[in-house]
């Protein structure tokens, strides 16, 4: 396996938030950055520059600031980062994202954003309805999303739309979706709301849409944003043509990523072998010492399952050369029983129609 021939990203985790969401389970702090974020830069900086072995002589062909809220963080501490990696380690046609929550959006910190070397925007806007953000616990309303949303014109930039909330409606979904068809925005990441343990929605009786009303939202979704322009590549993401997410697609194709910042995760191959492993989560813990944790070998039945929840995820398949590893013998043995089951595509990675309306149940041929 030759490390320098798989391509590899960058994610940096900046764990602050204003307020703790009720359905999220990342890393992150409520406490106030209060000055934090120049040591968290400094130590970010030492934690890349002590990766040269996991690096090895690779450029970052994307790099992905995520949380928390990032855009807590001062455009300083972002350019500080940026300045430090760009000229040893980062490709010149880099994807550069960098997360932004609607309250924190002005037009002067975008552009001192892209001065930094920002150049893509994803902004956590999760609907345009009061209720349904006062549903999900956000900080923002409908009137900071949609000047948010307005200050992205011209610049490359994602939305994140929830569906499945608590008083949601086939009508108001439809007018959220129309509030970013209508902007300049030229990608969405449209997730179901998930209720996962160890999130303050878990302890609670939510009276969230049936199965019919996620149905109904589902098909107007497909149906609004095909008729727009928009593509569905992913399970939750859809762009117009040319603006996919080389970041996630990187993850897909089951490139190398490494993460910095606390509670960051990593997946490198290294040699005859691939690892995942974590960074430490506490916040003072890192900047005192950017240790991993919870280090794994990847192998046999275990990177079976990992390529199929990552690869099976593209909607329309790949070529095995676009992958970026050679598929094992017992993957393809466990694939052609798809293939055979009519879930799985002859002639490329990824699923068929079938398969892909039931993925949960076609990745569990690989267990």
């Amino acid at each position: 396996m030759l490390l320098n021939k798989i391509p590899l990203s960058l994610y940096i985790h900046l764990p602050w938030c204003e307020t703790q969401c009720p359905y999220c389970d990342f890393s992150n702090t409520t406490d106030s950055v209060n000055g934090n974020d120049a040591k968290l830069a400094e130590a970010i900086i030492k934690d890349i520059n002590q990766s040269n072995d996991l690096i090895a002589d690779r450029k970052f062909k994307t790099i992905y600031f995520g949380g928390g809220t990032p855009s807590l963080a001062s455009t300083e501490s972002i350019k500080h980062i940026l300045d430090s990696v760009k000229d040893r380690f980062v490709s010149e046609e880099a994807e550069i994202t960098f997360e932004m929550n609607p309250s924190n959006v002005s037009e002067d910190k975008i552009d001192k954003l892209l001065i930094a070397g920002i150049n893509r925007i994803s902004l956590g806007v999760q609907s345009y309805n009061n209720q349904e953000l006062q549903a999900l616990g956000r900080n923002h309303d409908r009137e900071s999303a949609i000047h948010a949303t307005q200050a992205l014109k011209g610049i490359n930039s994602t939305i994140d739309l929830i569906y499945g909330i608590e008083k949601q409606t086939p009508e108001s979904f439809t007018e959220s979706l129309n509030k970013i068809i209508q902007s300049d925005i030229n990608h969405l990441s449209l997730y179901q709301l998930t209720i996962e343990p160890n999130t303050i929605f878990y302890k609670k009786e939510l009276k969230l849409p049936n199965e019919e009303e996620i149905e109904i939202i589902e098909f107007i979704a497909k149906n609004l944003l095909e008729r727009n322009g928009f593509r569905q590549y992913e399970v939750s993401s859809w762009s117009k043509p040319g603006y996919e997410s080389q970041h996630n697609m990187n993850y897909w194709q089951f490139g190398d990523f490494l993460g910095v910042g606390p509670g960051s995760h990593s997946k490198i191959s290294n040699k005859a072998e691939i690892i995942r492993f974590r960074k430490i989560k506490p916040l003072e813990g890192y900047i005192q010492n950017q240790r991993s944790t919870d280090l794994k070998i990847i192998s046999d039945n275990d990177l079976d399952m990992d390529l199929a929840m990552n690869l099976l995820r593209i909607k329309n398949g790949l070529q095995q050369e676009d992958i970026t590893i050679k598929l094992p013998a017992s993957f393809l043995k466990k694939y052609q029983k798809g293939i055979d089951a009519g879930l799985l595509l002859k002639n490329r990675i990824g699923a068929t129609q079938k398969g892909y309306r039931f993925l949960n149940e076609t990745i569990q041929l690989f267990f």
